[in-house]
């Protein structure tokens, strides 16, 4: 029984697949370009984003997080095809500040983002999807 307990104890601490979101996610919709007004759409899970605008149809893929002594690392994905063509970006939001859990000093964290323009043939006026995450 003790041996049994033991394999369990050892797998549990070995597993390195998290499912916890540690930051805040979301995309931000400008739909007339770049630096034009937005709207945010909050990431919760994988799969289809609904979106208020359908400009394009729009997916959240590949969540993963990683606890590495301590240093936090965090990724998502979005995808997006427009008329036959697909877009995606990636972002990974780092944290190695051991207190920022509780964020007891009320830090102001920056803001890791990447995005990219759904038609980029309509140049700055293409709507322009951005992925964010701050914690």
């Amino acid at each position: 029984m003790l041996k049994w307990l033991f394999i369990l104890l050892i797998s549990l601490i070995l597993s390195t697949e998290l499912f916890a979101d540690y930051f805040k996610w979301e995309i931000l919709v400008s739909e007339n370009g770049y630096g034009t007004e937005s709207h945010t759409i909050p990431v919760d899970s994988e799969g289809k984003i609904k979106s208020a605008a359908n400009l394009a149809e729009c997916r959240m893929v590949s969540f993963w997080t990683r606890i590495e002594s301590e240093l936090l690392l965090e990724g998502k994905t979005l995808v997006c095809v427009f008329e036959d063509k697909r877009q995606s970006v990636s972002v990974v939001c780092r944290d190695n500040h051991l207190n920022r859990k509780y964020n007891r000093v009320k830090e102001l964290y920056p803001v890791a983002k990447d995005g990219f323009r759904i038609n980029p043939e309509l140049g700055a006026g293409s709507p322009y999807f951005e992925l964010r995450c701050y914690f």
